[in-house]
């Protein structure tokens, strides 16, 4: 009974969760509401072998194109970490072993409105086998690492989001490969949620889903950023000249049913 029930929980984490190499975690995200307290993050050691992290909170900016850059407590005057306690700081995990990671939030009278964010972050250490060898692996091992962000809102406006540009794109080899979009954001949240990107060629009836992202925020650091997707299949455009882009962002976790912006673009083909 207990093997069937870690199953059963393996698949239902599945559809939440991301697999970093052999660490699977969910949620990706964790969200406080004004009237939560805590939080659950649920680790499941996928791999064959015995896993150690450690577990500790950063700092992160987002950039414009995608992506972070780390920077100090000093330079995120709206970071999260101050006000969460975390247990455990540190998990060995055996092969299919999960354990529960708890936040603890602790709000602050007084405290300014807006988003605040930090990001939990998970570092591989090595185990006793891999110090044992000598080699480039080992140097692999130790510089494996995860994050998820950690958000609280405290009277926080919703987002306004607007798409500004929506642009087909050839690769290195000539290929139509992705469409480039730019989306701006007002307000002092970030939104989150999907991006489906569809194509219509002149004088086209249907819309065809050509791109789309399930998990996208614009944090409040930004203004503007850029969204760069793979076209889900290239050959739809084959023979055309031009056509039109309709672009959705709809909201979902905490924005679910909620639209962010729409836009139709008419387009060339490069």
């Amino acid at each position: 009974m207990k093997y069937i029930t870690h199953i059963v929980l393996f698949a239902l984490l599945s559809c939440t969760a991301h697999v970093y190499a052999n660490l699977l975690i969910s949620p990706t995200r964790v969200v406080f509401d004004e009237r939560q307290r805590s939080a659950k993050v649920f680790l499941i050691n996928s791999s064959q072998e015995y896993k150690t992290y450690r577990l500790s909170f950063k700092e992160k900016r987002a950039l414009p194109e995608g992506g972070y850059t780390d920077v100090s407590e000093q330079e995120n005057p709206m970071r999260l970490s101050g006000l969460l306690r975390m247990t455990p700081k540190q998990v060995r995990l055996a092969p299919g072993e999960r354990q529960v990671v708890k936040l603890a939030l602790r709000r602050q009278r007084n405290m300014a409105a807006g988003e605040y964010r930090s990001h939990l972050f998970f570092q591989a250490l090595p185990e006793k086998k891999d110090l044992d060898q000598a080699g480039v692996g080992i140097r692999l091992n130790m510089i494996m690492s995860y994050s998820i962000p950690l958000i609280y809102r405290q009277s926080a406006s919703s987002p306004q989001v607007s798409i500004d540009a929506a642009t087909l794109n050839r690769g290195q080899a000539g290929q139509l490969e992705t469409v480039n979009l730019i989306l701006s954001r007002k307000g002092d949240a970030s939104p989150f949620g999907g991006v489906r990107v569809f194509w219509r060629a002149q004088n086209g009836v249907n819309w065809e889903e050509a791109a789309l992202v399930n998990s996208f925020s614009i944090y409040p650091e930004l203004s503007q950023a850029q969204l760069q997707l793979k076209l889900l299949a290239p050959e739809m455009f084959q023979g055309a000249r031009s056509g039109q882009l309709k672009v959705v962002y709809t909201g979902s976790g905490e924005y679910k049913g909620q639209s962010f912006a729409e836009r139709i673009f008419s387009v060339t083909v490069p």
